[in-house]
């Protein structure tokens, strides 16, 4: 908890019913881990998987061997390509759905085929898309009680350098944030969190009903905060990156990294997929629900920088916040509601449309010579909210060299043995769009012949220390790929990536960390959620002991400029040029690892095991029992979501009504694991 002064939840007693779900739980993670233990030792150990330089003893009889095709990977990688895909595909905003996506794809799809690799398609998807006016932008107005202009938020984030000066750039906005206007008092209710606004209603007795509120971006998905708000029937949200969050140094972009006081955070507040179409694929022949019958977003939201929010929270009455909930703004933090001057009120006009547009990914194969039926896919998405040079085009960069490699590879006779599929999806930023629609269309075909899903939603957000996801089937073929990858600060007396890893790690393992939680902030989601396919979700990072920061601090604004990634993310492209190395390491140690058939279909159906078809109570979307989103966090998981999701509610929101549901989801979790150890035996009936 983050709130220590009063608590929140003023539980009272746990029963045996609490403490009967907390010993099954035990159980159920002792059983997951026994199935993995059993299925990653017995079928996946270090000696089969290719080693760069693995080739047998010469002799005067036998001509040397062709190079090893992950030593090929490594030494042809090259760095100034890398920049120069950085640089065109930076040029302009990529927005899903606007005349810089589309040109991408073209410049995607016309460098993969050039590439010589088998193939390469361009699969749209007709989707519901939400876009900022741009002729009545949004804004957030101070004003007296005769209507009288204060101060008014930014209607556009103004250019700081060359790069940031672009007439096609986006007003800020939360796409599929209701139009609308809120004009209730002004409450802080500091992250926007469930315990936040508990705390909030419970321990301050504050009705947020018709309140405007404001939130510091960080700790949950915005779109969490905004639908906690309209669950405490506000009428409205602001959101803002505090500088506690997104910038502890004594200078600001252009001169250094961290988010200028002009700066803000664009992003979603919708679901995954396209609203139309839940479920299934926006195709020609989908069946597509009334604009009108979409379950949304019903309140209007807005980003503001916190240059723009000090106007705003400096003006406020009410309690000082708690500790905790105070930022780093020259200000006393105050909850509200309204202002300490009673004259004044808060105006928030959120215009924003949804329209049907044109999302398109970009898809290309090399087919597998041994199993061209088994699919191992790597993928990033090329849509930005405006330039993107972080997220997520220094890992569209990186593909398009890593597709440059298997194509002078294919030329020379070398081929894999499994079919290897390049993924460039459309419109993630809108909701995981592009890949959402891509997987449902496919479902059957994944389901059945998907081996590994390699995602890199972007590169590097600092040249430090590899960060990575994964399923617990692919930590080993992980661990493995960065021990053959060399360290990137050659300046280390670490020589592989694995080491640097390792001693950068913030933990005191035997290995570095991962974690299990891909939760649905990026590409994977779909495919590991609801296709059950292992997955890998990595990228480079800032030393989180140096910095205690939520994220690269000028994420998803109009300051992520190639000019940022040169001078202070990546400088020299060696980091990027690793990730490279190592995406495509993973991806050939996958693509020619084969054992007995049987037996590598027997992993396949090891995580799938883990799917229910009937999916989360209320949340059918997601279908893996043991790692999904959480109700409360879509960038996090739970680990056994129906039953940690449930007991929460009943715990929080007192509702008793929900513990039938919290012993079905038991005895689901019971079955599930049961079913799990069934495809690990000889027979399974």
């Amino acid at each position: 908890m983050t709130i220590d002064n009063e608590d929140v939840y003023k539980k009272a007693g746990w029963g045996r019913s609490q403490y009967a779900v907390v010993f099954v739980c035990s159980l159920l993670f002792m059983g997951v881990g026994i199935g993995i233990g059993y299925a990653v030792g017995r079928n996946n150990s270090n000696s089969n998987i290719p080693q760069a330089g693995d080739t047998a003893q010469e002799t005067a009889t036998k001509p040397p061997r062709s190079p090893h095709p992950i030593d090929t990977i490594l030494s042809s990688i090259n760095k100034d390509n890398i920049k120069q895909n950085l640089w065109k595909y930076t040029s302009r905003p990529r927005m899903s759905g606007t005349p810089g996506g589309y040109e991408l794809v073209q410049i995607l799809q016309e460098a993969w085929r050039s590439s010589g690799i088998d193939e390469v398609r361009v699969t749209p998807y007709d989707v519901l898309m939400s876009y900022p006016n741009r002729t009545n932008p949004n804004r957030v107005q101070l004003l007296t009680s005769s209507g009288q202009l204060i101060f008014q938020s930014a209607l556009f984030e103004p250019a700081l350098d060359s790069l940031s000066n672009n007439s096609e750039i986006i007003p800020p906005f939360n796409a599929y944030a209701a139009a609308g206007i809120s004009e209730g008092d002004l409450v802080y209710v500091n992250y926007g969190r469930i315990e936040d606004f508990l705390y909030l209603t419970q321990n301050m007795s504050i009705d947020l009903k018709g309140k405007t509120l404001i939130a510091r971006y960080g700790k949950i998905f915005r779109g969490d905060k905004v639908k906690n708000a309209q669950r405490f029937n506000a009428s409205g949200i602001i959101m803002y990156t505090d500088p506690s969050d997104f910038n502890r140094g004594n200078s600001t972009y252009p001169d250094s990294w961290w988010m200028p006081p002009s700066g803000l955070q664009r992003g979603t507040v919708g679901g995954d997929g396209d609203p139309l179409t839940p479920l299934y694929p926006a195709t020609d022949y989908a069946y597509r629900v009334k604009e009108s019958d979409v379950s949304g977003i019903k309140i209007p939201a807005q980003p503001i920088s916190y240059g723009d929010a000090q106007h705003f929270l400096s003006e406020m009455g009410g309690e000082e916040a708690p500790l905790e909930w105070r930022g780093a703004l020259p200000i006393t933090y105050r909850i509200g509601p309204g202002f300490r001057n009673s004259s004044l009120k808060m105006r928030l006009e959120v215009n924003n449309f949804e329209e049907k547009r044109t999302v398109e990914n970009v898809i290309g194969y090399i087919k597998g010579k041994t199993e061209p039926d088994r699919y191992i896919l790597l993928g990033n998405h090329h849509d930005a909210w405006v330039f993107g040079a972080i997220d997520p085009l220094s890992g569209t960069a990186v593909l398009t060299e890593l597709i440059r490699v298997f194509g002078e590879m294919l030329k020379s006779g070398t081929r894999p043995d499994r079919t290897i599929v390049f993924c460039a999806w459309g419109a993630e930023e809108h909701g995981l769009i592009g890949s959402t629609e891509w997987v449902e269309e496919y479902m059957k075909v994944l389901y059945e012949r998907a081996v590994a899903y390699l995602n890199v939603d972007y590169a590097v957000d600092y040249n430090y220390v590899l960060f990575a996801g994964t399923s617990p089937l692919l930590q080993d073929s992980l661990y493995q790929a960065t021990k053959q990858v060399p360290n990137p600060d050659t300046s280390s007396s670490d020589k592989t990536l694995y080491d640097a890893w390792k001693t950068r790690d913030n933990s005191n393992d035997l290995e570095p960390s991962v974690y299990y939680s891909l939760g649905s902030g990026s590409d994977m989601a779909t495919f590991y959620q609801r296709a059950g396919v292992p997955s890998i979700d990595m990228w480079f990072t800032y030393d989180e002991n140096k910095w205690d920061i939520l994220s690269y601090p000028v994420y998803h604004s109009a300051y992520e400029t190639v000019y940022l990634y040169e001078n202070f993310i990546d400088p020299g492209y060696s980091y990027t040029a690793t990730m490279a190395k190592l995406w495509g390491v993973l991806a050939c140690s996958a693509a020619n690892v084969l054992q007995n058939r049987m037996i590598n279909d027997k992993l396949i159906q090891f995580e799938r095991a883990f799917i229910d078809c009937e999916g989360l109570p209320g949340r059918p979307m997601y279908k893996h029992v043991m790692f999904a989103p959480s109700l409360y966090d879509s960038y996090s998981d739970n680990s056994f979501p129906g039953i940690v999701d449930t007991m929460n509610e009943i715990e929080n929101q007192n509702a008793t009504a929900k513990w039938e549901v919290l012993k079905q989801q038991v005895s689901i979790a019971t079955f599930i694991i049961q079913s799990a150890a069934n495809t690990l035996k000889e027979v399974g009936l």
